[in-house]
C-alpha cells in the first residue's frame, strides 16, 4: 500500500512539473512576442517630433508657462523671461539650421559651438538670477539639476 501511494506521489509531481512547464513556456512566449520599449516610444515620441515643428514664439511662451507656474512668477517676471525664451529659442533655430547646412563639423568649427552654447547658458543663467528672487532661483536650480540627473540616468551615463 505505502509504495502505491508513493507511485501516485511521483506521478502527480511529474504531471505538475510538465504543467508548470508549458505555463513557463506559454508565459516566455508572450513576454517575448511585445517589441522592446512599445510603450515608452509611441506617444511620447510623437508628441515631442510635433513639439519640434512650433515656433520658437509657441516653445517660448509654452516654457514660460511652465516657469510661471513651477515657481510662482509675477506677470513682471513673466513677461521679462517671455522674452528671455523667445531670444534663446530663436538662437536655438538659428543653431539648427547652420548645423543642418554645414553637416559634419571640424574640431574647431565643434569647440566654437560649444563655446558659444555655454556663453549663452552662463548668460541665460545671470539674466534669470536678475529677474528672479532668490527663492524662485534657488527652486529653478534643484529642478534643472534634478531634471538633468534624471537624463543623464535615462541615457545611461554614470555620475562620476
Amino acid at each position: 500500500m505505502p509504495e502505491d501511494v508513493i507511485e501516485l506521489l511521483i506521478l502527480k509531481i511529474i504531471k505538475m512539473k510538465k504543467a508548470m512547464f508549458i505555463f513557463l513556456l506559454a508565459f516566455g512566449a508572450t513576454l517575448y512576442a511585445q517589441p522592446p520599449g512599445h510603450k515608452k516610444e509611441g506617444p511620447r515620441k510623437e508628441m515631442r517630433q510635433k513639439m519640434e515643428e512650433f515656433t520658437p514664439q509657441q516653445r517660448a511662451e509654452l516654457k514660460t508657462k511652465r516657469m510661471a507656474l513651477n515657481l510662482d512668477l509675477s506677470p513682471t517676471q513673466q513677461s521679462e523671461i517671455l522674452q528671455l525664451n523667445l531670444n534663446l529659442e530663436t538662437q536655438r533655430e538659428k543653431s539648427k539650421a547652420e548645423k543642418k547646412e554645414k553637416g559634419e563639423l571640424s574640431v574647431n568649427e565643434m569647440f566654437e559651438r560649444t563655446s558659444k552654447m555655454l556663453d549663452t547658458k552662463i548668460a541665460t543663467k545671470k539674466s534669470l538670477k536678475s529677474i528672479l528672487t532668490e527663492a524662485q532661483f534657488e527652486k529653478f536650480e534643484k529642478s534643472h539639476a534634478r531634471r538633468n540627473r534624471d537624463i543623464k540616468r535615462h541615457f545611461g551615463r554614470k555620475k562620476r
